[in-house]
């Protein structure tokens, strides 16, 4: 398939996880990944990996908290390849904790890496689009943007900031043709989810608590949140812009 021929798709956080799963799915559907990852062994390997697959890649160590970095980083991208179609800001980090027991660095560190890197991608990658007069952004924020969940302060702090700054930016680029939309994932089976379940003592108690407090009586898979991805950073979607997509088994709507 070519959803996404030819485009120039900036992923960040791509080296593993959900960001390596999105940057799959990109280039199933024709794109060209610039893998921005600080981790450079696992962004290196991977890059190997989908040149390996006659996929056109890029890594780039990038720290997204690092306004310098980006500057750098988008600047390669550019020289490279001349534009910037798509950037999706996937990077995040988490810890537990409510507003007693979160420590003053703890929540810095989670606004700094998920609010603030988001907000510099952006940043970063809009004077080129605006030349381009064309560009889509896809923030990944959460569910927990979306409902308060229990011990996670700052990370729904700064996952409901995310979904405000896509907006923000959607309203004010509009009429320059650029779109930003954002995913709000639930839980999905990924690797550490995984390692979650088996250092239970109960491994299928832990599977069905895990799965059976959303709707559909399930974990998500990452595929489920790139193919949503590429629907949004393609053209398939031209009149969304602004757009919350939940992909959580129907968990924020109860």
């Amino acid at each position: 398939m070519n959803r996404l021929k030819d485009k120039v798709c900036i992923i960040t956080g791509a080296a593993s996880g959900l960001g390596k799963s999105i940057a799959w799915k990109f280039s199933e559907e024709g794109a060209v990944v610039v893998i921005l990852d600080f981790n450079e062994k696992e962004g290196q390997r991977f890059a190997r990996e989908l040149a390996k697959n006659g996929v056109p890649s890029t890594f780039l160590q990038t720290n997204v908290t690092e306004s310098e970095h980006w500057t750098n980083s988008v600047a390669a991208v550019i020289e490279k390849y001349g534009r910037i179609d798509v950037l999706v800001n996937n990077t995040g980090i988490f810890k537990d904790g409510n507003a007693l027991t979160s420590s003053e660095e703890d929540f810095k560190n989670i606004l700094d890496v998920n609010v603030n890197g988001t907000y510099l991608g952006m940043k970063a990658v809009l004077p080129q689009m605006l030349r381009q007069k064309k560009g889509s952004i896809v923030n990944i924020a959460s569910e927990a943007g979306l409902i308060a969940i229990r011990n996670q302060i700052a990370y729904n702090t700064s996952k409901a900031a995310v979904i405000m700054m896509t907006k923000s930016v959607a309203v004010d680029f509009a009429s320059d043709g650029i779109r930003a939309n954002c995913i709000c994932p639930g839980r999905m089976h990924t690797a550490l989810v995984q390692r979650i379940l088996d250092s239970a003592e109960d491994y299928d108690a832990q599977f069905k608590l895990m799965s059976e407090d959303r709707p559909l009586m399930r974990m998500g898979t990452p595929d489920e949140v790139a193919m949503g991805a590429v629907y949004l950073a393609s053209d398939e979607s031209p009149f969304a812009t602004g757009s919350v997509l939940s992909i959580d088994g129907g968990y924020a709507c109860v």
